[in-house]
């Protein structure tokens, strides 16, 4: 882990960002705090859970994203869906204000009741033979297509089991995995 790196922490049913400033410290938004962004040191921000790197192929320069961190210092504008942590440490490596935690809950659950219909009457991943595109189409060509992804089967097959939101977190994780634990 270096200055300017993109780190979190995996929780069961979410995952805690923050930015790495290069000398044993992190800043992060703190539910301790009432949602301020605050600077802590690196075990603190662990709460002794193993901490991730986020990849990145396009991001600001290390002292860029720590200047970015620093100047939200106190700020206290923390809202689940519209500026979490996810949002604050993407912001400030990227310039982009998102979070993949919020986006990907709408395919959790659009993944998961499909599955979940998969699941419930014991079926795999549904598929289906279609005309291929293009030429190859015009020349009979098919191609296979899946009507309830393998994805959507193994999340719904555990909100079947009784755990929607963590079993859903817990796959799309897997699925758009684009860190490196430390």
């Amino acid at each position: 882990m270096s200055k300017g790196d993109h780190l979190f922490t995996d929780h069961i049913s979410h995952d805690h960002h923050g930015i790495d400033c290069g000398d044993g410290t992190v800043i992060h938004f703190s539910s301790k705090r009432g949602g301020e962004i605050v600077r802590i040191s690196k075990s603190q921000f662990s709460e002794g859970k193993k901490i991730h790197l986020k990849r990145y192929q396009k991001k600001f320069s290390p002292n860029a994203i720590v200047e970015r961190a620093k100047s939200q210092l106190g700020s206290n504008k923390y809202n689940l869906i519209t500026n979490n942590c996810e949002h604050f440490c993407y912001y400030c490596t990227t310039g982009e204000h998102t979070s993949y935690q919020v986006n990907n809950a709408g395919a959790a659950g659009a993944a998961g009741a499909a599955g979940a219909a998969g699941a419930a009457f014991g079926l795999a991943a549904l598929t289906t033979e279609v005309s291929a595109g293009g030429i190859m189409g015009l020349l009979g060509a098919t191609t296979t297509v899946a009507l309830i992804p393998p994805v959507g089967v193994a999340v719904g097959a555990a909100i079947a089991a009784g755990a929607p939101g963590v079993a859903a977190h817990q796959v799309l994780k897997k699925i758009d995995n684009q860190d490196g634990s430390l």
